[in-house]
Parts: structure tokens; C-alpha cells; sequence
């Protein structure tokens, strides 16, 4: 059984009534001492191996709080088009992919980014067809919510000229003509998405296990899963293999939710490794595909509000049969009137989740109407954002919300109306890095330093406040079981050591900030330098 003594630097345990002190001890997989030097140092002995910090700060380990952990793990091995410059560069880099695969087998990529290239135009298949006549070929946008491909794949999909758009979803058509695009937006991804052939489970759970030692690199020790049974099925063979280094809040998809009240399956069943969440819903698209429902027109578009993926109807009656068997709900709703629409429907569950002791949350809550902020404390919804999200929206923001961007990411107006905040990194579309997110929500600034005063810096957060919502946040969206997201004694040892004393530096230099060591129930994932 593993003893250490952690002293020589800042202590941040996140816990209210001693947050900052001067050394931990912990023996095992628990922490059992906290405070002054001479204090913890009493209760240790020669059994203990003693860590000086030299002026390092130990803080949780974090838990992100929103990652798509298989596709985030599985990307590492497909085509990565992040910062491709315009269509012909990410047709390039496809390319080179076809060069090695054999004829009809499928090519798979992901992070392209329309908002990046020059008149931000979506682009079509014709590109793909010029490099992957053989090959049928299917590439995610960066915010997962647009499907590009080329011809073959759409003939694969079943998609033709008369093929409908899908609820939720729309098929892009060339003007004037019932010609498809390459482009398929929300539910429309699945026509091509379902005929793309599953990898093996070995690859997926060999993926999945290099993925969390990643993760561990960044300091992070838990997440909370936002995907369906294959991941969970890899999960469950990780936890079984004693091969899971990670505590992981698994989300249930509107697909298995049937399943799951058949089972009697409830938000928070399982053990300290692997637990159920809750039911993962959808009601709308995202910002850089122009798909997120807004109240008001996009700027510049008066013809679109955006995209309700799943009508309000149907997600009240789905969130009541969830609520009634004991299954709590997390909404993606990005625009204004995704989120209105969202707390609308968990107000009428307020008393049967109160009976219940279910707390929801909504994914993202990226742009809010003011009469809005005060409404997720008032229900005791939980806001899981994505402060990394800040360093690449900005521009795209200001573009096409204008004004209304005030309340975008309003992270002081909500922790000020005493809603809980759950930092995540939606992890492939961003870096899983909480550094950078802690970043976004303290700085409000991209990497290149705009705008010099932070962008509507009144929503600015304190350092510690995002580290909290790193941790202690995303521990209470979970269920709050003890002994997560703080540090204390008979809390899990789950810690990560900074480069930094991050509470000290000036926020523009918290990028400069790494995490040199993690551990995961008093054990040393990842170490280097400490």
C-alpha cells in the first residue's frame, strides 16, 4: 500500500471550509491528512514517501465533465483535418489516407472547419470524388454536428434525389436542384453514419485504454461519457480487465433508454469506477454549423433560426419517463431557444425529480437569454460548459450572434445566481486540456492574446473558481458521491500536481501552466517531473 507526503507548495483541497493549505498525506487509495506542514507531517512516518512540491500547486484531479471518450480515442487513428485551410487542403490530407487503403474500404477523418476557410462556405463532394473515386469517405466536422462525403458514400447511405430530409436533420441540396450536396447536418448524419463499419471491440478497447493514458498527461481522473452501449460495452470490459484508470460517469442515449427503464437501470448504479448517468438528449445543433435554435434569426440570415433536432414535445415526454424511473437527463442546447425550451420542461418535472433526488443538467448553455441565467439555480439544473470552446468562438460568435453574444459562455452571471458549473471539453471537437479551458474561462481571450481585455469580461472567472468547476462541479453533476472532486480526508487520492502555483500566475500566462504528475486513487498514473 502506497504512502506519500506531499509538502513545499500550494495545496488547493476545494473544500469550503479549507481550501488552500500546505500539505496532504494519503495512504492507499485516501487521503487522511490535510493542513499545516507540522500538522500533516505528525501523522506521517518512515513509511512515507516524501514529495517536495518546490513551489508546485497539488490541486484535484480534474473530471471533465462532457467527452466522447471512444470517438475522442478512435480519432487518433483516423484522418485529422484540424486546421486544414480551406476544402482542397483537407482533400489533400484525404488523400494521402486513400493512398494506403485498399478499393471500398472506408476513409474516416474529422475536424474540419468551415469558419476557418475563406467565406466560411460548407464545401461538396466533388472534392472527395477527385481524390477517393474507389473509396467512399465520410469527415466530421470539428463540432461533430456536419457530415462532408463523397458520391459513393451517399449511394451507399441510401441517399438520392428523392430521399427526405430526416426529423431533426436536413440533407444539403444544390441550389436549384434535389442533387445532395456531400453535406448532411444533425440527424441527417446517421443515413451515411449507419452503413460506416464498426471497428472490432479489440480495436475499440485497446483505443480506449491508450485514450486515458492521454488523459492522464492531463492531469484529468474522471469523466463523464457522452456516448452509447459500444463505449460502455468497452468501458464495462476495461473496469472487468482491472485495466480502467479512470472513474467514468456513463450517459445513457435516447436510443437504450427503453432499454435501461427495462432493466431498472438508475442514475448512479454502479461502483466508484463505472456508474450510470444520465439519459443524453439532443435539442439542437451547434453554433459553427449555424444549426443551434436561437430565438432570433442568425445575423444575416433572416430565414434561419436554426435547428430544433428533437421537437419540444417529444423531449418533455421523453425526460418524463426518464424522471419517473429514476433516470436523471442532460440536454445539449447551445442556442437561446434550445435552452429556454429545456428549462421550460424541467420545470415540469421539478417535483417528481426533487422525490426522486435527480439532478439534471444541460450541455453546453452556450447562449442564454438574460431572463433565463437566474432560471437554472431556481431549478437546480446543472450548466456543463465548455470554457476551451472561448478560444475558437469568438470570431464565429460575434458573426453570427452579434449582440446577443453578451450571454454567451455567461459563466459569472450563472455561478452569481448560484447555479452549479461542470467544466468539459466536448473532447474531440476541443482538447481535453483543462488547462486551456481554465484559460478560456478566466482570460476569456484566444491564444493569440484577443481581445486585450477579454472578451465581455464581466463573465469572467477566478482561477479557483474554474478549478472548482473542474472538479467539485462535475463530482455534484454526478450525484455528489463522496469522496470526489475534493481533497480532504476519506476522499479518493485523486490529485494533479502543476508545473505552477496556476493561482499566482497572471491569467494571460496559465497556458504556460502543465500538469507534471496525476494520481488516481493514491496511485501515479502519469509522473514527469515530480
Amino acid at each position: 500500500m502506497k504512502r506519500y507526503l506531499f509538502t513545499g507548495g500550494r495545496v488547493y483541497t476545494a473544500h469550503s471550509r479549507q481550501p488552500f493549505c500546505e500539505a496532504l498525506a494519503c495512504v492507499g487509495r485516501r487521503v487522511i491528512a490535510v493542513g499545516s506542514k507540522s500538522d500533516v507531517t505528525s501523522m506521517t512516518d518512515d513509511t512515507f514517501d516524501r514529495i517536495d512540491l518546490q513551489g508546485k500547486a497539488l490541486v484535484p484531479a480534474f473530471i471533465d465533465s462532457h467527452i466522447h471518450f471512444r470517438f475522442y480515442s478512435m480519432c487518433q487513428a483516423s484522418v485529422n483535418l484540424e486546421g486544414a485551410h480551406d476544402p482542397h487542403d483537407a482533400a489533400l490530407r484525404v488523400s494521402k489516407a486513400v493512398e494506403g487503403a485498399k478499393p471500398g474500404t472506408w476513409v474516416v477523418g474529422w475536424g474540419w472547419n468551415k469558419n476557418d476557410w475563406p467565406q466560411g462556405k460548407l464545401p461538396n463532394r466533388s472534392y472527395l470524388d477527385a481524390v477517393a473515386p474507389r473509396n467512399p469517405v465520410a469527415l466530421f466536422s470539428k463540432d461533430l454536428h456536419v457530415l462532408w462525403v463523397n458520391t459513393m458514400s451517399l449511394r451507399l447511405g441510401g441517399i438520392g434525389l428523392d430521399t427526405p430530409d430526416p426529423q431533426g436533420g436536413e440533407i444539403a441540396r444544390e441550389e436549384g436542384s434535389r442533387q445532395a450536396t456531400g453535406v448532411l447536418k444533425e440527424s441527417a448524419i446517421d443515413l451515411v453514419g449507419r452503413v460506416i463499419p464498426e471497428p472490432t471491440f479489440e480495436a475499440v478497447t485497446l483505443a480506449m485504454e491508450k485514450g486515458q493514458a492521454e488523459l492522464h498527461k492531463f492531469g484529468i481522473a474522471g469523466i463523464h461519457n457522452m456516448e452509447d452501449a459500444s463505449a460502455f460495452e468497452a468501458l464495462q470490459a476495461l473496469r472487468n480487465a482491472d485495466r480502467l484508470k479512470l472513474r467514468v460517469t456513463q450517459a445513457i442515449p435516447k436510443e437504450n433508454l427503453d432499454d435501461a427503464i427495462d432493466l431498472g437501470l438508475g442514475t448512479g448504479f454502479g461502483d466508484e469506477w463505472l456508474r450510470i448517468g444520465p439519459v443524453k438528449l439532443f435539442a439542437d445543433g451547434a453554433l459553427g454549423s449555424q444549426t443551434a435554435y436561437l430565438l432570433r434569426p442568425y445575423e444575416g440570415n433572416k430565414e434561419n433560426l436554426g435547428i430544433a433536432v428533437t421537437p419540444k414535445e417529444e423531449l418533455a415526454e421523453l425526460v418524463g419517463r426518464a424522471v419517473l424511473a429514476g433516470l436523471s437527463c442532460s440536454i445539449h442546447a447551445i442556442g437561446d431557444r434550445a435552452n429556454r425550451d429545456v428549462l421550460d420542461i424541467f420545470e415540469s418535472v421539478k417535483e417528481e425529480s426533487a422525490v426522486r433526488r435527480l439532478r439534471h443538467r444541460i450541455e453546453h448553455a452556450q447562449l442564454l437569454h438574460p431572463e433565463d441565467v437566474r432560471r437554472f439555480a431556481d431549478l437546480g439544473v446543472v450548466a456543463s460548459m465548455q470554457p476551451v470552446h472561448i478560444l475558437s468562438d469568438i470570431p464565429v460568435a460575434e458573426k453570427y450572434w452579434g449582440r446577443r453574444s453578451r450571454w454567451a459562455y455567461a459563466f459569472r452571471s450563472l455561478t452569481k445566481a448560484g447555479t452549479t458549473l461542470a467544466f468539459g471539453s466536448d473532447a474531440p471537437v476541443e482538447t481535453p486540456d483543462p488547462i486551456r479551458g481554465i484559460y478560456g474561462a478566466v482570460a476569456r481571450r484566444q491564444l493569440d492574446g484577443t481581445p486585450d481585455s477579454g472578451w465581455y469580461p464581466e463573465e469572467k472567472l477566478t482561477v479557483e473558481e474554474a478549478v472548482r468547476a473542474y472538479s467539485v462541479g462535475p463530482a455534484m453533476a454526478a450525484g455528489g458521491k463522496p469522496g470526489s472532486g475534493i481533497l480532504a480526508p476519506g476522499a479518493y487520492a485523486d490529485i494533479a500536481i502543476l508545473s505552477t502555483d496556476i493561482f499566482a500566475v497572471p491569467a494571460t500566462e496559465i497556458c504556460d501552466v502543465s500538469v507534471v504528475g496525476t494520481m488516481v486513487g493514491g496511485e501515479f498514473v502519469y509522473r514527469d517531473g515530480v
